[in-house]
């Protein structure tokens, strides 16, 4: 009887930790969508330490440091995403962590990088657009929001970060043309209001 018990105590003791781990990639995605992002990163390290060759957990992982604000963290793991994979998701994400820091150099390399293939990506184009704005590179914004625009000419915000960027730069005969078109397509654009006292 008592090596029975003995048997059935070694046997739950085995097998209930393995019941109990229950963590599934699910559980991740519900307890971000829960503002839980150290619960969501606990998941997803786990996850990650039963199959280690996944990139998906390493581009999960970084993208939850990014949301903790942890963007070194997120660099790094963004980075062992690469080295499994490379992929274009840790790429973005490794900008948009230098974009968090301030670091709008770097930022603005990897994006430029990245055009040389990617040219008509928009998400590319905005994010190299914004780092050569913050490094005061306005007419180097400006052909980036140029780009964009040849590609969703009703973009009117797009339109109107092109207008501020060709007057900044002084290319001011660019940014009265601009700001017409604004002005005609949508007029309650707080760049009209701006710059109506001296683009009209």
């Amino acid at each position: 009887m008592n090596i029975k018990i003995l048997i059935l105590t070694l046997v739950l003791s085995l097998t209930l930790p393995l019941l109990a781990k229950t963590a599934d990639i699910a559980q991740s995605y519900a307890l971000e969508a829960q503002a839980d992002y150290v619960g969501a990163l606990d998941v997803v390290r786990e996850l990650s330490t039963t199959d280690v060759a996944e990139p998906f957990y390493q581009v999960r992982i970084a993208w939850l440091e990014y949301l903790l604000g942890r963007y070194e963290r997120s660099i790094s793991s963004y980075r062992k995403a690469i080295s499994l994979r490379d992929n274009l998701d840790a790429r973005v994400g490794i900008i948009n962590c230098h974009l968090a820091l301030g670091d709008y150099r770097p930022a603005l390399n990897a994006a430029d990088s990245l055009l040389v293939e990617q040219r008509q990506n928009t998400q590319l184009l905005a994010k190299a657009a914004y780092a050569a704005y913050m490094l005061k590179e306005y007419s180097q914004a400006a052909d980036y929001y140029k780009r964009i625009i040849q590609l969703y000419p009703w973009d009117m915000e797009i339109r109107g970060y092109l207008v501020n960027n060709l007057y900044l730069a002084k290319r001011v005969d660019e940014a009265k043309a601009e700001y017409r078109l604004l002005k005609k397509y949508y007029p309650l654009s707080g760049i009209v209001a701006q710059y109506k006292s001296v683009l009209e």
